[in-house]
């Protein structure tokens, strides 16, 4: 069955089709926005790198997220429920910059400094602009 999605603008896979772990953040996110729409909000949820899955679970923090992730948190990212929307193309470009990051020696699992974030929510075109390198106050370096 094929499914239509509109691409947001500037999506940097217009016209191909997205990932599977892109669409399972996307629909793990929407799942806890439909399932209680304002008790969501500020919460986090952890989603595999590799492949976008999750345990379905919603954290009130980024720490208590990643204590939960019982030895491997190095190998998920955590997303915050906020009140914006995420598509598929916004979860895809976040999954890459994660992955990137990740690849570049960034680990945010420490519980001590769980607050730092590299990224914050940002819409495609700006996640876009910081893979780049075009995005101010960011530089992505090698260890």
């Amino acid at each position: 069955m094929t499914v239509l999605v509109r691409h947001d603008r500037g999506c940097p896979n217009a016209g191909l089709a997205h990932s599977d772990a892109a669409k399972r953040v996307c629909d793990t996110y929407h799942l806890h926005r439909t399932a209680d729409l304002y008790g969501s909000l500020g919460k986090w949820f952890a989603s595999a790198l590799a492949d976008g899955t999750s345990d379905n679970v919603l954290y009130d923090s980024k720490s208590e997220a990643i204590r939960h992730q019982h030895h491997n948190e190095n190998f998920y990212t955590y997303i915050q429920v906020t009140q914006a929307n995420m598509t598929v193309c916004s979860a895809e470009v976040m999954l890459r910059v994660a992955r990137t990051l990740y690849d570049k020696g960034w680990r945010m699992t420490d519980p001590g400094t769980a607050r730092r974030e590299p990224i914050k929510r940002m819409s495609t075109e700006d996640m876009l602009d910081l893979m780049r390198g075009q995005a101010g106050n960011w530089k992505l370096e090698e260890n």
